[in-house]
């Protein structure tokens, strides 16, 4: 297969080594998360960045860059998610941010999300809302975790908030019967 970025292959000793699978007697451990850690380490941060960006100026290949920063989940995009919400001054940037961090994020953007819900916007109330929902379905994180978020949710002043912890917990009630 012909590799159209030209990239050279990848050192799997050092990328190991890099990402602790690699022990010093020699013997190798893994998992599913530590192998996205090293395909993270091979695409790079900077690029991973410049997919947040290419995503949030809608330029064609958009819903390509969405949907592989939603399969890794990479820490440095949901930061660059969080850093364009906070200091973009174009209101729709800061919006996007917040609903591309919607699919984005993991466990690690719990602290965020409270910002969100009391933002003036009703847009990124919508989506840090969105969030919850999203982190829940995914199984990212337990219905304990964010038990002051869905408090927040239940009583906000916009009813899209409230509307998404209605269908949270719906879906949450036909999990627990489902088990």
């Amino acid at each position: 297969m012909h590799d159209p970025l030209n990239h050279s292959p990848v050192d799997w000793t050092e990328l190991a080594r890099s990402v602790g699978t690699l022990r010093e007697d020699g013997s190798e451990h893994g998992s599913s998360i530590i192998a996205l850690e090293a395909i993270v380490a091979i695409i790079g941060s900077a690029n991973l960045c410049a997919a947040v960006d290419h995503y949030i100026a809608h330029k064609p290949g958009a819903e390509l860059a969405r949907f592989v920063l939603w399969r890794l989940h990479p820490w440095c995009a949901m930061e660059r998610c969080y850093e364009l919400y906070l200091n973009a001054d174009d209101p729709d940037v800061r919006c996007t941010a917040v609903e591309l961090l919607r699919v984005v994020a993991d466990r690690r953007a719990l602290p965020w999300i409270r910002r969100f819900l009391e933002d003036p916007d009703p847009g990124i109330q919508t989506w840090g809302a969105g969030i919850v929902d999203q982190l829940l379905w995914s199984d990212l994180i337990e219905p304990a975790e964010c038990e002051d978020l869905l408090l927040m949710m239940v009583n906000h002043s916009n009813e899209q908030v409230r509307d998404r912890h209605l269908f949270v917990l719906e879906y949450l009630t036909a999990r627990e019967q489902s088990i």
